[in-house]
């Protein structure tokens, strides 16, 4: 199928664009077994093993009403089976953007501090993560644990646009503003450094789609 995403990107790297409306095919269910995966054909010895483990029916059975956001738990729920908390906090991330789009608004906060715990005692490196985690920590208003990652950031001494985004959700966490924005709105109002061509929005997009590489 033939999308786009145009636009500037969520702060927690949502896409523009056509792109956002999309996310109901993102992940492929088989009718028969419950396994679900970007492409159902492809093999996955971790995943024939999975679909066989209480892990897997325990993940099926989940009461999230929403067959869509579902699917993305059932697949988080494979990753940290795999031992990939990465994913797993992505995936979930994604159920939250479903809760979203209904306009489930506690629903989606709660899938929020879901995904946030999956990174939870560990030692990020990647700033790009961590940008990514001060947006999940602040939708779901986790003030004091935001403010911790802020100070972390502000510490150590980012270049632009990143030290910018990260004084954006500085306002927007003394505000107690849990909603959500674009990385152009972020930027918005502050001033252009002269000696960077690229688009910061571009920039700082670029960077968020790291996360989907294996090194956090």
């Amino acid at each position: 199928m033939s999308t786009n995403s145009r636009g500037s990107p969520d702060l927690d790297q949502r896409e523009a664009g056509m792109m956002r409306s999309t996310i109901d095919s993102w992940l492929q269910e088989c009718t028969y077994c419950g396994y679900v995966a970007a492409n159902i054909e492809a093999e996955d010895a971790v995943a024939r093993t999975f679909v066989e483990t209480a892990e897997f029916r325990a993940a099926s059975l989940d009461p999230q009403p929403d067959p869509t956001a579902r699917r993305f738990l059932v697949r988080a729920a494979l990753d940290i089976y795999s031992g990939d908390q990465k994913s797993a906090f992505l995936h979930t991330l994604m159920a939250a953007w479903v809760a979203d789009d209904r306009k489930h608004t506690s629903e989606a906060a709660a899938l929020r501090l879901k995904a946030a715990a999956y990174l939870s005692g560990n030692k990020i490196r990647s700033i790009d993560t961590r940008l990514l985690l001060l947006d999940v920590l602040r939708r779901s208003s986790s003030w004091e644990a935001a403010e911790a990652l802020v100070a972390e950031l502000a510490a150590e001494g980012l270049e632009y646009p990143f030290a910018e985004i990260v004084a954006f959700h500085a306002s927007m966490i003394e505000a107690r503003d849990s909603g959500g924005y674009t990385i152009a709105e972020a930027l918005e109002g502050k001033p252009e450094r002269r000696d960077i061509e690229v688009d910061p929005v571009r920039i700082l997009s670029d960077h968020l789609r790291k996360m989907h590489k294996p090194d956090s």
